[in-house]
């Protein structure tokens, strides 16, 4: 039996790797994620008084892990002795 071969010319593989190109480009916005933005009071934790705000933020692929991600950057900005609560949820945007 004999084995035929596809053989592809150059107008073909330009046309070819074009359609590829406009295929890739709208995944590759979906995928961005969202971005959100929390305003947190700031807690000292000696004796549970607010000691002003702070605000976080955080980007994810989904928009709950993105709040997770706010409110994560706002408890890492807090010195020694504080935390952040009561995390107001203020805004979240496609990225």
């Amino acid at each position: 039996m004999r084995k035929t071969r596809l053989v592809a010319g150059p107008l073909a593989s330009v046309l070819v790797a074009g359609l590829l190109s406009l295929g890739v480009a709208a995944p590759a916005e979906a995928a961005k994620g969202y971005v959100a933005v929390v305003k947190c009071t700031k807690i000292r934790i000696s004796d549970n008084s607010g000691q002003g705000h702070v605000v976080g933020k955080g980007k994810a692929k989904t928009e709950s892990a993105a709040w997770k991600a706010a409110i994560k950057n706002a408890n890492n900005q807090m010195p020694t002795g504080y935390r952040a609560k009561h995390c107001t949820k203020k805004s979240i945007e496609k990225a």
